[in-house]
């Protein structure tokens, strides 16, 4: 690649090509555990200009999805969520019910 070239990259593409994901177009954020290569998941870019917020994101997306899954039970109200591959990730559709647990 000759110097000062800009290279953009498909992350949505290359979290759902063929050559590395099991069932590449299926919902199933356990795939990601057992990445293949470090190069076939970079949520949050790779090398030196990495976000330098990336651990405290994932850190504290787990600790608010596991209140949420807590207190509230979680169902899509439409069968499929279609998403928008723009720089992230976007949900078109993505409108969910939250039914209040019941707490002994």
């Amino acid at each position: 690649i000759p110097k000062k070239t800009s290279i953009l990259l498909a992350v949505y593409e290359i979290h759902r090509h063929k050559e590395y994901w099991k069932d590449p177009s299926v919902f199933n954020p356990n795939r990601f555990k057992e990445n293949p290569r470090p190069e076939a998941y970079f949520p949050f870019g790779a090398g030196p200009r990495k976000c330098i917020g990336n651990n405290f994101a994932m850190f504290e997306m787990v600790l608010a999805v596991a209140e949420l899954v807590a207190r509230f039970k979680i169902k899509p109200t439409k069968e499929e969520i279609e998403i928008l591959p723009l720089i992230t990730l976007k949900p078109k559709n993505a409108v969910l019910k939250f039914e209040k647990r019941m707490v002994d």
